[in-house]
C-alpha cells in the first residue's frame, strides 16, 4: 500500500509539472508576450544552474558522485560539451515550434521518438535488430502520419523544427550513453543536471546576443514574474525527473508516461481550444497502445522510451548499481562463513563467459568449502596405495 501511494503521488506530480510547463511554454511564446525561444531557454538554463549550485550548498549529500566529477572536470567537460550544445538545440527549436504549430500536433510528433531511438541505437550497435520491433514501430510510425496528416492547420516550418528537436534529444541520449559510460563516469543525475546546464546556457547567451533586439527586453520587462516561474517550472520537472528515475520502476514510469502524454493533448483541447480530428485522435490511441506494449516487451526498455532529458541512460545506471551491490552481498557472505556450520549452497554470479552473457540463465551454484574443525586440523592425511607401518609391537601389515 505504501508503495502505490509512493507511486501515485510522484506520478501525479511528475505529469502535473510536465503538463503544465508545455502548457506554460505555449502560453508565453505567443506573440502578444515573450515570443522570443532562444532567450526563454537560456532563462530556463540559467535558473537551473543558479538553483542547481544552490541545492548542492544546501544539501550536498543529494549529489553522491560530484567528489568523483570534480576531480575529473577537464575529462568530463569534453564530453559534456558537445551533449549541451545537442540539449540546447533541443529546447530552442521545440520551444520556437510552438510559434507555428499546436501543443497536440507536436505531442504527436514526439511520440515518434520511439522509433528514432530504435534507429540511432541500432546504427550504433546499442540495440539488437529485431524484425518484430521493427513491424511494432511501423504501427507507430503510421499511427505519426496519422496524427500528422490530420492536423488542420499544417505548418512546414513548425514540423521541421520539431523534427529537428527530436534528433537532436535522440542524438543526445545516445551519444550521452555511450560516451559516459565508456569513459567510466557514472554520474548520478543531480550532478549531470549541475554540468550540462551551464554547456547549454554558454551557446544560447551567444546566440541571444548575436541576434539581440531591444524587444527581447521590452517583452521581459512587461513579463518577466512569469518568465521567472516558468524557469523554475521547468527545474522543479528536473528534479521530479531525478526523483521518479529512483523510486519508481520502469513500468510504472512508462504507464505514467501516456498518461501524461494523454493529459497534455486533453489540456491543448481544453485549455487553448486547438481542435483534434477524429483521425488525430485514432492515430494517438494507436500510438499509445504500441508504446505500451513495446516497452513492456522489449528487454532494452530504456532505449525504447527516451524518457526526458538523461532518463534512459540514469534507468540502466541505477540497474547495474543494483546488481552490483547484490553481487558484492553474495560474494561476502560467501567468504566468510560461520566456524563449524555445514556446508551450504550459494547462489553467486557466475564468473564464465558464456554464462555471464546470457540475460536469461539461471545463476551459478557454488559450494562453499567447510571449514576445518580443531580435531581435523591435526589427523594425518591419507596415503594412497601400499602398506603402514605401526611402531611398538609387532609388525602388520594394514590395509588402505
Amino acid at each position: 500500500m505504501k508503495l502505490i501511494a509512493e507511486t501515485c503521488i510522484i506520478g501525479g506530480c511528475y505529469i502535473l509539472i510536465s503538463a503544465s510547463l508545455i502548457a506554460f511554454n505555449k502560453y508565453l511564446m505567443n506573440v502578444e508576450r515573450f515570443p522570443h525561444p532562444k532567450a526563454m531557454t537560456a532563462m530556463h538554463m540559467l535558473m537551473t544552474s543558479v538553483m542547481s549550485l544552490l541545492l548542492y550548498t544546501a544539501a550536498p549529500s543529494l549529489y553522491p558522485t560530484m567528489g568523483k566529477a570534480r576531480e575529473n572536470w577537464r575529462a568530463l567537460l569534453q564530453y559534456i560539451l558537445p551533449l549541451g550544445m545537442l540539449f540546447a538545440l533541443a529546447l530552442y527549436c521545440s520551444n520556437r515550434a510552438y510559434l507555428y504549430s499546436s501543443v497536440a500536433f507536436l505531442q504527436f510528433c514526439k511520440e515518434g521518438n520511439v522509433a528514432l531511438i530504435f534507429a540511432m541505437s541500432c546504427a550504433l550497435g546499442l540495440q539488437a535488430f529485431s524484425w518484430t520491433k521493427v513491424a511494432v514501430l511501423s504501427i507507430v510510425v503510421m499511427g505519426c502520419s496519422l496524427c500528422a496528416h490530420g492536423e488542420i492547420n499544417f505548418v512546414w516550418m513548425g514540423f521541421m523544427l520539431q523534427i529537428t528537436s527530436q534528433f537532436a534529444e535522440c542524438s543526445k541520449n545516445l551519444i550521452g550513453e555511450v560516451v559516459m559510460t565508456g569513459a567510466g563516469m557514472k554520474l548520478d543525475v543531480l550532478t549531470f543536471v549541475m554540468f550540462q546546464a551551464p554547456c547549454s546556457l554558454v551557446p544560447l547567451l551567444i546566440s541571444v546576443v548575436i541576434s539581440w533586439e531591444p524587444v527581447v527586453w521590452t517583452d521581459f520587462s512587461s513579463h518577466w514574474p512569469m518568465i521567472m516561474l516558468n524557469a523554475l517550472n521547468a527545474f522543479a520537472l528536473n528534479l521530479i525527473i531525478a526523483t521518479a528515475l529512483k523510486r519508481l520502476s520502469a513500468v510504472a514510469f512508462v504507464i505514467i508516461g501516456i498518461v501524461k502524454d494523454s493529459v497534455i493533448v486533453a489540456t491543448s483541447s481544453f485549455v487553448f481550444g486547438e481542435h483534434i480530428s477524429a483521425q488525430q485522435q485514432i492515430g494517438f490511441v494507436v500510438i499509445m497502445l504500441l508504446a505500451w506494449i513495446s516497452s513492456m516487451t522489449c528487454t532494452a526498455f530504456e532505449l525504447w522510451k527516451p524518457l526526458a532529458l538523461w532518463g534512459n541512460l540514469k534507468i540502466r545506471e541505477q540497474s547495474e548499481k543494483d546488481k552490483l551491490r547484490e553481487t558484492e552481498s553474495l560474494l561476502e557472505s560467501d567468504r566468510r562463513p560461520a566456524m563449524g556450520s555445514k556446508s551450504a549452497t550459494v547462489e553467486r554470479p557466475c564468473r564464465d563467459a558464456s554464462h555471464a552473457f546470457s540475460s536469461s540463465a539461471a545463476p551459478c551454484r557454488v559450494r562453499a568449502r567447510q571449514p576445518y574443525t580443531l580435531s581435523q586440523a591435526f589427523e594425518l592425511p591419507p596415503i594412497e596405495g601400499g602398506t603402514c607401518s605401526m611402531t611398538g609391537g609387532p609388525r602388520k601389515t594394514v590395509p588402505l
